[in-house]
């Protein structure tokens, strides 16, 4: 395939013709070829080629259905739009109408979901996916067709990514980018056709898409598809049960894994590669890995969504005796990383991370303001501190602004913030990301209530959740008279989180 022709359909159908007979996906104890999954896609194709639309959504939970959708739009030159199924409510509103999305496939717990406020959207068609694998269409009359800047031939999709406001930043990804990511990742790890990679994530993101399920794809591997819900034990048997090779997986899902009891009662041994990504891990972690997984590489995956999204891979043999490596860049990516001043840091030398890459995105969707933000001469700026080695090896040390990566998930306070100040007995709150040793970071909300308005913990607690993505939810809320201020009368973050060891120290005197 020439670099000209790069894009999902094209190199799926490249590996039909060299692998029809391969099993391409395993999900829900259900098997199905490369042939499979094509008449698959042709048959989604036939379900709405007769519509005018450019920008179709897909809102689903893990499962065929998912896979299949996004090739059936890439084949006909539609964008693809990933919904986390996750979202909810009036981010999930919010976001369906910032990108414009005209044409939705969803099942019948995502139209549930959307059903009332579909006279808020700007979507034509719904296909709502039924248990028998059939499609129920819903037509809306009288939705104007807008216009969509940023959008080209070459367009693969537009995946999201946590922002710095109350609304995730919609990254557009071109097909190059993409498929182009997805090659080198699989020529740097060496797969093949005989593997198998199993994906115990959601696949609403770039991450999964491209280094996972297109990087098996491009070689003729499998793919082993779980659920949305994370178990050890039913990941560790789809592992023995279907011979996975190959997973990339977060801190949070791992030390599940590691530390369940059952663990040495499966057999393992297909396991050739795990990939740990997501959040700087302590070096504990990778040389935990190494031992409950003999004879496995272990890698860092580093990288961002807005390059499609991997960059670079910590070598087995670095990660297990060298803290916060991150390795070299893989083929068509490079980092520099830059003093304050904007001068090249020296070998050695603490600076600030800027990726450049072949894989980059377009841009973000309709934000040319944000894209200039991050997007300049010395490349991505992906707001990591780190450093290199005279090897060329880089490291990652800490962030540089005030994200909260837990388990592995991105969020920022003021998303959570915006949800929190909505409740009704909420007069004030701040959210802080607090060091936490199995997920990174975890998310502490401090509220303070409405005079004469009365609230439990618990009462904020389901609020968050009915109103957030799970992985935004706080894990503590403590309810307080005041939140610090400094001298200007500005929240100080730095005088909440010297407070937090005292509102825990209380709590648990309080319980005895």
């Amino acid at each position: 395939m020439e670099k000209r022709d790069y894009s999902p359909w094209n190199m799926f159908c490249g590996s039909c013709e060299k692998y029809g007979d391969n099993t391409l996906l395993i999900y829900n104890d259900n098997k199905y070829t490369y042939s499979e999954i094509y008449r698959k896609v042709l048959e989604f194709c036939g379900l709405f080629e007769k519509w005018d639309f450019t920008i179709g959504g897909v809102y689903l939970p893990n499962c065929t259905e998912f896979l299949t959708g996004m090739l059936a739009l890439n084949r006909m030159k539609k964008v693809f739009v990933s919904l986390s199924y996750q979202l909810k409510g009036e981010t999930l509103t919010e976001l369906i109408n910032y990108t414009d999305v005209e044409l939705l496939i969803t099942d019948a717990k995502g139209f549930a979901a959307l059903r009332d406020g579909m006279a808020a959207m700007n979507i034509r068609i719904v296909l709502v996916l039924q248990e028998n694998g059939s499609f129920i269409i819903n037509k809306y009359e009288n939705k104007k067709f807008r216009d969509l800047p940023g959008i080209s031939e070459d367009t693969f999709g537009i995946c999201f990514t946590s922002g710095s406001t109350s609304r995730p930043k919609g990254i557009v990804l071109s097909n190059s980018a993409i498929t182009g990511n997805a090659l080198a990742v699989a020529e740097h790890l060496g797969f093949s056709s005989e593997e198998r990679t199993i994906i115990p994530r959601s696949l609403a993101q770039a991450s999964p898409i491209s280094g996972d399920v297109l990087m098996a794809i491009s070689r003729g591997g499998g793919i082993i598809l779980l659920n949305n819900v994370f178990h050890p034990a039913i990941f560790l048997k789809a592992v023995q049960e279907y011979r996975a090779t190959n997973f990339y997986i977060v801190r949070t899902m791992l030390l599940q894994i590691l530390e369940y009891s059952q663990l040495k009662n499966y057999d393992l041994s297909s396991v050739r590669r795990i990939l740990i990504g997501g959040m700087v891990n302590p070096l504990t972690i990778y040389q935990r890995t190494a031992a409950a997984f003999p004879g496995v590489r272990v890698f860092n995956a580093y990288g961002t969504s807005e390059a499609s999204a991997r960059v670079t891979f910590g070598e087995h043999e670095d990660v297990v005796s060298l803290p916060c490596v991150i390795g070299k860049p893989m083929r068509g990516c490079g980092i520099r990383i830059y003093r304050e001043d904007g001068t090249e840091a020296a070998v050695g030398e603490t600076g600030e991370l800027y990726i450049t890459s072949d894989y980059m995105m377009d841009g973000y969707y309709k934000s040319a303001e944000l894209t200039g933000e991050v997007l300049g001469p010395k490349g991505f700026r992906v707001r990591d501190l780190g450093y290199r080695d005279e090897e060329g090896r880089f490291f990652v040390l800490s962030r540089n602004d005030d994200m909260i990566m837990q388990g592995g998930s991105r969020a920022y306070p003021i998303d959570i913030e915006e949800v929190l100040l909505k409740n009704p007995a909420v007069k004030e709150a701040a959210v802080i990301g607090v060091d936490d040793e199995r997920l990174g970071q975890k998310i502490v909300a401090l509220v303070v209530l409405k005079e004469q308005c009365q609230a439990e913990v618990k009462d904020i607690y389901k609020w968050c959740v009915a109103q957030l993505e799970d992985r935004k939810v706080p894990k503590e809320i403590y309810i307080i008279p005041e939140i610090p201020r400094n001298v200007i009368g500005k929240i100080s973050k730095k005088d909440i989180k010297d407070l937090y060891p005292l509102l825990t120290m209380y709590n648990t005197f309080l319980s005895g």
